[in-house]
């Protein structure tokens, strides 16, 4: 069972810091420990990691050592927050996951228009709106 959830995030990353906030005042299933990327403190935590090829991109690690990066790491950070469980499954398969990053960014500045979108649209739908939507981050 997680419990925990360590966050390598980018700290000099807009929408990365801004999600960290965004987070931090959810209520959640787990515990968030963020770390910046590429920090001593990431180091000495996970000493063997790539934190050279990873201080770009959102690393999640589990208390159990499970690693998780690209879609699969933001689609984690959702998952353990108590609203947004239901939406992390959804975005974690068909047309919604190749856009987890960009839902993020969505969902942390536009929540009300979301949950209209996912109750009222299908998943493709959804996904053409928010491929639309310029990105802080790349999306590859």
């Amino acid at each position: 069972m997680i419990r925990r959830l360590y966050v390598l995030y980018d700290s000099r990353c807009g929408i990365c810091s801004r999600l960290r906030l965004w987070i931090q005042n959810q209520r959640a299933f787990v515990i968030y420990d963020f770390v910046p990327a590429g920090s001593e403190r990431a180091r000495r935590i996970f000493p063997s990691l790539e934190h050279e090829a990873n201080v770009s991109e959102l690393v999640v690690v589990t208390d159990g050592g499970a690693v998780y990066t690209d879609d699969a790491a933001w689609i984690l950070c959702l998952w353990g927050l108590r609203e947004y469980r239901s939406w992390s499954h959804r975005f974690a398969h068909g047309p919604l996951r190749p856009l987890a990053r960009a839902a993020w960014d969505f969902l942390s500045t536009n929540r009300s228009q979301l949950a209209a979108m996912l109750s009222m649209r299908s998943d493709e739908d959804i996904a053409r709106e928010l491929a639309q939507r310029p990105g802080v981050c790349d999306i590859t």
